[in-house]
């Protein structure tokens, strides 16, 4: 049954990411925060703070860092994050990694202190508190795919305006009747006068750049949606793996052929998406992300002089358990960049950016509509 491989490559799958979540990094989020309090005097002859008030000052501003933290999250994201808000500023120190004061003062005449501080906060911890909350209470497992393709600018032809002057002249007589009067006769003539007319103009045309694309890998795509859907409690099944069951794919196009597809034409046909779809289906996926990343050519960054590269991403998912598969979230396009002493280093850095965002903004699209 195609269900229990299914289940045995997933529990391997989610072995693997324990054991490599071990090595892996925090995604940390630092923002600086300033907060005043006024104080009593300490004592009958000193005009210093009471003991406590620095602290004091210090929590407060922890707690100002956090507004600003939660300000810069979508509205996707804000919703889910509504959800577990109580029990995280119960616990705000869990997910604040530390904290450095930068600067105090006091103001001995109102009897105010100031604190300003730069405070580190724990932004993985909170997105797999978010997921985990959110996915609680869900016994059935909910089957996630996705297929996202790479390819970048090989070359860009660039063409030239084309110009084109335009004049035009012409001339026209017209006759004047003359009449000479004298004491003994009437005489009458035509005289004849020439005019000129000259008009000018023209068009521009210009022919749009012609781009050659190379096909990449979609690596840090994947790993980053894998990583983000199990965290979330979704089961995650990279499209290859769907598409090579016999039952499911079939004949269908492979990840290798829709990627080739996308090198050679603007962008994914309709019957590529929708065979997608249908395989999805078969196999009882319930949602299918299907998404395209561009990575444009590179540029030199005129403050740092690093290269800097853009990569554009576009996606939609889609609700494939039923007949008629429904859009239920999309990312962009939207466009990242990664800067870099070298362009594979630029580049690098902008997929991984661009990655994480997209799969951060699914993930959050989904828990918003309530869906898990």
């Amino acid at each position: 049954m195609y269900k229990n491989n299914l289940i045995k490559k997933i529990f391997l799958s989610i072995i693997f990411l324990i054991f490599s979540s071990q090595f892996s990094y925090a995604e940390t989020v630092q923002i600086k925060s300033i907060a005043t309090v006024s104080y009593g005097s300490s004592g009958l002859f000193s005009s210093k703070p009471p003991k406590g008030t620095e602290e004091e000052a210090v929590n407060l501003a922890k707690r100002s860092a956090w507004k600003k933290y939660i300000s810069g999250f979508s509205d996707e994201k804000k919703n889910a994050y509504d959800i577990v808000k109580n029990s995280i500023l119960e616990r705000l120190d869990d997910y604040i990694i530390g904290y450095q004061i930068i600067d105090t003062s006091v103001n001995k005449d109102s009897k105010r202190f100031t604190a300003a501080i730069r405070v580190e906060i724990d932004d993985s911890a909170v997105q797999s508190k978010i997921y985990r909350t959110t996915a609680k209470g869900s016994e059935a497992e909910i089957l996630f795919t996705w297929v996202f393709v790479t390819r970048a600018q090989d070359s860009v032809k660039k063409y030239k305006d084309k110009v084109v002057n335009m004049s035009k002249s012409g001339s026209s007589n017209s006759a004047i009747e003359k009449t000479v009067v004298s004491d003994t006769s009437v005489a009458m003539s035509d005289d004849k006068l020439s005019t000129r007319k000259t008009t000018t103009g023209g068009s521009t045309v210009s022919k749009r750049d012609k781009v050659s694309w190379t096909k990449l890998s979609s690596k840090e795509i994947n790993s980053e949606m894998t990583r983000a859907l199990v965290n979330a409690g979704y089961e995650a099944i990279e499209y290859g793996d769907v598409q090579s069951e016999d039952e499911c794919g079939g004949r269908t196009k492979t990840v290798e052929q829709i990627q080739d597809e996308f090198v050679s034409e603007t962008d994914l046909s309709n019957k590529t998406t929708k065979d997608i779809k249908k395989t999805s289906k078969k196999c009882d996926i319930k949602y299918t992300a299907i998404g395209t990343l561009d990575v444009m050519k590179q540029n030199i960054d005129p403050v740092s002089g690093l290269v800097d590269v853009y990569v554009s991403v576009t996606a939609k998912v889609y609700d494939t358990s039923k007949r008629f598969a429904k859009t239920v979230g999309s990312v962009g396009p939207v466009q990242y960049h990664g800067l870099g002493p070298e362009e594979p280093v630029a580049r690098n850095n902008a997929l991984s950016k661009a990655a994480k965002n997209a799969a951060k903004s699914i993930i959050n699209q989904l828990r918003a509509r309530g869906s898990h």
